[in-house]
Parts: structure tokens; C-alpha cells; sequence
């Protein structure tokens, strides 16, 4: 059975929240370090481990992997939460 990964559902909640806060033109008016904030504290709310260094810890500056409980993983930092598309065939096989 195939199942949607955890990581798009962060994705879509990050996506959804900054632009309900801020508008759609989020990416020009909101500090990179708000950004960066939002964006760990969306993969956190689903459970994420971080992997590497969090963008709070560096104010956003390096990019941060975090892992979600599903194996599925997005990277967090100052430009917002992308989901980790190598993580495909993964999600595929489980």
C-alpha cells in the first residue's frame, strides 16, 4: 500500500503557514532567520530528528537534515523546508 511521506505533508504545512502569515510574497518581506525558525519548528512538530547542526542553532546559515518518523526527510534554513526527493525510492519500497 502506498502511503504519502511525512515530508510533504511538513512541506505543504510550512508552504501554508508562511503564507497565511505573511502573504504570498513571503520569500521577499520575512528575515531569513524567521524563516529558518518556522521551518525547524515545522519539522519538529512532525517528529523530526535532526541529522545535522539545526538552523536555529545557526541562525539559519547551514542548511539542517532533518530525518521524520516515516524515514522520510526535509532540509531546513533560511530559504524555507524542501522535502529530500532522494529519499523516493525509499518511501516506494515501504
Amino acid at each position: 500500500m502506498s502511503h504519502t511521506p511525512t515530508s510533504y505533508h511538513a512541506f505543504n504545512l510550512f508552504t501554508l503557514t508562511m503564507e497565511s502569515r505573511y502573504g504570498a510574497r513571503w520569500r521577499d518581506t520575512v528575515a531569513p532567520e524567521t524563516v529558518a525558525v518556522m521551518a525547524d519548528e515545522i519539522a519538529l512538530g512532525f517528529g523530526g530528528v535532526a541529522e545535522t547542526p539545526t538552523s536555529t542553532v545557526s541562525g539559519g546559515k547551514a542548511p539542517t537534515v532533518w530525518r521524520l518518523p516515516d524515514g522520510s526527510r526535509v532540509r531546513t534554513g533560511r530559504f524555507g523546508l524542501k522535502m529530500e526527493l532522494d529519499d523516493e525510492g525509499h518511501l516506494a519500497a515501504g
